[in-house]
C-alpha cells in the first residue's frame, strides 16, 4: 500500500514537471501576438506585448514566469544583435534574477537551467573577452538541463546554439549542433507545439542556417521551404535567407 502511494506521488510529480517544461511554449494570451510580431520583424510590438505579460505574470506561477523569460530571451537576443548592449544587460540582469529565484523553488527544472546557460551566453555577446570563463559556466548549465531531461526542448536548443556559435578551437561543432536542433524540432512537433510558436520557427530557421553552413544545401532548401509552407509571410526566411541561398548556390 505504501509503495502504491509512493508510485502515485512520483507520477504526479512527473506530470507537474512535464507541464512546466511545455508551458513556456504552449498557447497563451500573448503567444499569437508574439508570433505575429516576430514573423513580421516588429520588435516594437514585441516590446509592448512583453511589457503587458510582465505586468500580468504571477510571481506564484512557474508557467507564467517561464513565458515571461522566453519573451525577455527573444528580446535580449535582438538587442545584442542590434548592438544595444546597455539595454540588453538590463534584461539579462532581470531575467537571471527571475531564473535564480525559480531555481530555488524548482531545483530540478531542466528548462530553467537551459535558460540560465542561455543568459550566461548572452553576456558573452556583450563582451567577447569573457568567453573563456563564461563559456564554461554556460555549457555547464545547459548540460545540467539535458542531464535532467535529455528531451528538454530549451536544453536542446541551447546545446545546438552553443555548438554552432562557439569557435571550433573551443569545442564548437556545427555538424553536431544540427543533431540538437533536430531533437528540439522533433520535440516541438511531437508535443503539438508548432502553431504560431515563435520559438519553433526560430529553431527551424537555426536548423536551416546550420545546414547551409555545413554545405548541406538541399537539406537547407527543404528546411526553408517547410518553414514557408507552415508559416507563410515569415519575412526573415521568405525575403532574405531563402532567396539569398538560392542566388548564392544558383539553385
Amino acid at each position: 500500500m505504501e509503495r502504491q502511494k509512493y508510485i502515485s506521488r512520483s507520477i504526479i510529480i512527473m506530470i507537474i514537471l512535464l507541464f512546466s517544461i511545455q508551458s513556456s511554449f504552449s498557447q497563451t494570451t500573448y503567444s499569437d501576438s508574439i508570433y505575429k510580431a516576430y514573423s513580421r520583424g516588429k520588435m516594437d510590438k514585441w516590446f509592448n506585448i512583453m511589457k503587458a505579460c510582465e505586468k500580468s505574470a504571477s510571481h506564484k506561477s512557474l508557467a507564467e514566469q517561464l513565458e515571461l523569460i522566453s519573451y525577455y530571451y527573444g528580446y535580449t537576443g535582438w538587442l545584442i544583435n542590434a548592438e544595444k548592449y546597455d539595454t540588453a544587460e538590463k534584461y539579462i540582469d532581470k531575467s537571471e534574477g527571475i531564473i535564480n529565484t525559480l531555481l530555488n523553488e524548482s531545483p530540478e527544472n531542466a528548462t530553467l537551467y537551459a535558460y540560465k546557460g542561455a543568459y550566461i551566453g548572452f553576456r558573452i555577446g556583450l563582451s567577447k573577452l569573457k568567453a573563456v570563463y563564461l563559456g564554461r559556466r554556460s555549457i555547464k548549465n545547459i548540460d545540467k538541463a539535458l542531464e535532467l531531461d535529455p528531451d528538454n526542448i530549451q536544453g536542446n536548443i541551447e546545446k545546438g546554439n552553443s555548438l554552432y556559435y562557439c569557435p571550433s578551437i573551443f569545442g564548437g561543432d556545427k555538424e553536431e549542433a544540427i543533431t540538437y536542433y533536430i531533437r528540439a524540432v522533433k520535440s516541438f512537433e511531437k508535443q503539438g507545439l508548432v502553431v504560431n510558436n515563435w520559438m519553433y520557427i526560430n529553431t527551424m530557421t537555426a536548423l536551416g542556417q546550420a545546414y547551409e553552413a555545413t554545405d548541406q544545401i538541399q537539406l537547407a532548401k527543404v528546411c526553408y521551404e517547410k518553414i514557408m509552407r507552415i508559416f507563410p509571410n515569415f519575412m526573415w526566411v521568405e525575403d532574405e535567407l531563402y532567396p539569398d541561398m538560392i542566388k548564392r548556390h544558383k539553385l
